[in-house]
């Protein structure tokens, strides 16, 4: 009997009662023939059955009762290991096993064991603390700050920083966030923070921005002014690339140039080949060509999460097509802190300025509000020879847009601003990281190599298209490739205005409705307090990063982004911006790579390259999408 059959067997011992006969306690497991049945059954499942699905089966089927859910949850769990096993082993085994080769598609390792994700599943999902407006705004001061020329130096001179504090102050922050504002006591933490942050940046080159339950980090120091020729000298080959052989992004109007981009030649299931039983390296690449085993499509019970009582949604952002594949890099020393830190930040770093548990207004109607019970924007006293309120006017359809809805808005917020709390200056732990915590060596638990999916992309402008309109918010990849934090080195850039990169997340670790103090129905004052919808999604801005040429930014995946617009700063010539991009897979979650699928463009397909075509081979161009 196979080791899994036994474990089955053991673990079903006392689990399983006849199904006519519950009465005994009687207990009766399921044989090894009903095992292999039972997997079998799950194998031809269109989708992950529900654990009362399940159970209905075994009792119909096997003619026996699981007595506790939990049971059927496991053995639904363990099927489908077993079933990505069995074709692991059809494919000729080996030790490589990851998702989708070996393991479950949808296989994650325990939340403490990877890095958090953030793919549009309620249980999935990593949330961060709620920002106040006001930490919104600290982030945004700290942001715009560091942009200055030796901001390191500046920040310990007094009338440099008297002369900030002032402009901070003076600033109409409502422009930036609704209902904003900014206290002395927020610029000096600001000061104070940023000179603790000048030391890290001075030993390292590092500046963390964005910086509260997950981080970015820039640098204009990283990459040489060598390297970065280096670079465009490299992809110039790309560049000249005939026109028509040019891959114009799809929907940009021919202003974004892929260069490379993972989605053209990635795995896909039932079409791609893998070698097991050796690592493809970059010297014998072209001699793999057309080699290897078809690996097979994923079971669809493989694309859904956890069983659980009733049917069950497929993942969101878990492909069963295609997966971009990264390249394998081995890790050398004095390298990759950056990526480093964002990986660490959730666990170890994570701060927070400012926090409150409570919301409401400071009243200074008190009298006024008494007499109605409660303060509300229709207490305002009516202006001479406004017509009398009918009593449920502030209920109807277009009051708040209303001349009376805004001028009972208007006099609300005047009279009754939200209780929100002010920061401590003197507070000393708003910096968790110090330059003695920045690793040069002995990343990710010192993993020996790590995985990276590469992407340049140009974006060219020019007198008839002058304006790029931005991107939409978006995360990268999908949970296939696990990528667990991004890259960006803008290499290059002429003639074209300022952009920015803006980052959200998913917010509301501290579960607001159930452990807010807040008055039934006041979304107006978490309105006022918190940099989030109320009646909305929980994503909330976090802020933009100005992108300027010559910077490294780093940020986690958890971090939804979005490009700003730009255009030609001179509209009478044309103008480009060339960004150098690289994905991060967890290195808890390996997956397959260009050291196990041999290349599979065809043009590089030649007579030299020893080609081994085994059965169909991969066309010259194809969507696996």
């Amino acid at each position: 009997m196979s080791s899994w059959l036994q474990y089955f067997s053991q673990l079903s011992a006392g689990a399983f009662s006849k199904a006519d006969d519950n009465t005994d306690g009687s207990r009766e497991p399921l044989t090894a023939e009903e095992i292999v049945k039972f997997k079998e059954w799950v194998s031809a499942q269109s989708a992950m059955p529900s654990i009362r699905y399940t159970e209905a089966w075994i009792k119909d089927e096997l003619n026996k009762t699981v007595p506790i859910s939990g049971y059927a949850r496991i053995l639904l769990e363990e099927a489908i290991v077993q079933l990505a096993s069995d074709r692991h082993l059809s494919l000729g085994g080996g030790d490589l096993k990851v998702p989708g080769f070996g393991l479950p598609l949808s296989r994650l390792p325990v939340s403490s064991e990877r890095f958090p994700v953030l793919v549009g599943d309620e249980d999935l999902d990593w949330k961060a603390n709620t920002l106040l407006i006001r930490e919104a705004c600290m982030l945004e001061l700290m942001e715009t700050l560091t942009n200055k020329p030796e901001w390191w130096v500046k920040v310990f001179d007094s009338k440099i920083t008297t002369k900030w504090k002032t402009e901070a102050l003076g600033m109409d922050w409502g422009q930036y966030l609704e209902h904003a504002d900014f206290t002395p006591n927020m610029v000096d933490l600001c000061i104070n923070e940023l000179r603790t942050k000048a030391a890290l940046y001075e030993n390292t080159g590092l500046i963390p921005i964005m910086d509260y339950s997950a981080c970015a980090i820039k640098s204009d120091s990283l990459v040489s002014a060598e390297l970065a020729q280096s670079l465009k000298d490299a992809v110039r080959s790309l560049e000249e690339a005939p026109e028509d052989e040019k891959d114009w992004h799809p929907g940009s109007e021919d202003k974004v140039l892929d260069l490379v981009h993972p989605s053209l030649y990635p795995l896909v299931y039932g079409l791609t080949r893998v070698l097991v039983e050796k690592r493809i390296g970059i010297s014998d690449a072209l001699e793999h060509c057309g080699t290897g085993t078809i690996l097979p499509k994923p079971y669809p019970v493989e694309i859904y999460g956890q069983p659980g009582s009733y049917s069950e949604p497929k993942l969101p952002s878990l492909s069963e097509n295609f997966q971009w594949l990264p390249c394998d890099v081995d890790i050398s020393t004095d390298a990759l802190p950056a990526w480093d830190i964002v990986y660490r930040w959730p666990t170890e770093f994570d701060t927070q300025r400012l926090t409150t548990s409570k919301v409401g207004p400071i009243c200074a109607t008190e009298d006024l509000c008494k007499e109605r019970y409660e303060c509300r924007a229709s207490n305002r006293p009516l202006n001479e020879g406004e017509p009398e309120r009918d009593e449920d006017e502030e209920w109807e359809a277009g009051y708040e847009e209303s001349v009376r809805g805004r001028l009972d808005l208007e006099w609300f917020e005047r009279t009754h601003r939200p209780e929100i709390p002010d920061v401590d200056p003197t507070k000393d732990d708003t910096v968790r990281l110090t330059a003695d915590h920045v690793k040069t060596r002995s990343f990710f638990n010192n993993a020996s190599r790590i995985q990276v999916i590469v992407k340049l992309a140009n974006i060219h402008l020019n007198p008839d298209n002058p304006k790029y309109e931005g991107g939409t918010w978006h995360i990268e990849g999908q949970l296939n490739e696990h990528i667990c934090a991004t890259a960006l080195f803008y290499y290059d850039s002429d003639n074209i205005t300022d952009c920015h990169l803006a980052f959200r997340t998913r917010a509301d670790r501290e579960e607001m409705v159930c452990n807010l103090d807040y008055a039934q129905n006041d979304d107006h004052f978490i309105e006022r307090t918190f940099s989030i919808d109320p009646q909305g999604s929980t994503l909330q801005n976090v802020g933009a990063v100005l992108t300027r040429p010559g910077r490294s930014l780093f940020f986690p995946n958890v971090y939804q982004h979005r490009v700003s617009s730009f255009q030609l700063a001179d509209t009478s010539r044309e103008g480009h911006r060339k960004i150098l991009a690289l994905f991060l897979v967890d290195p808890a979650i390996p997956v397959l790579s260009t050291s196990s699928v041999p290349p599979q463009q065809k043009h590089w397909w030649t007579e030299a390259s020893k080609i081994h075509a085994r059965g169909d081979v991969c066309p010259q161009s194809w969507q696996p999408w």
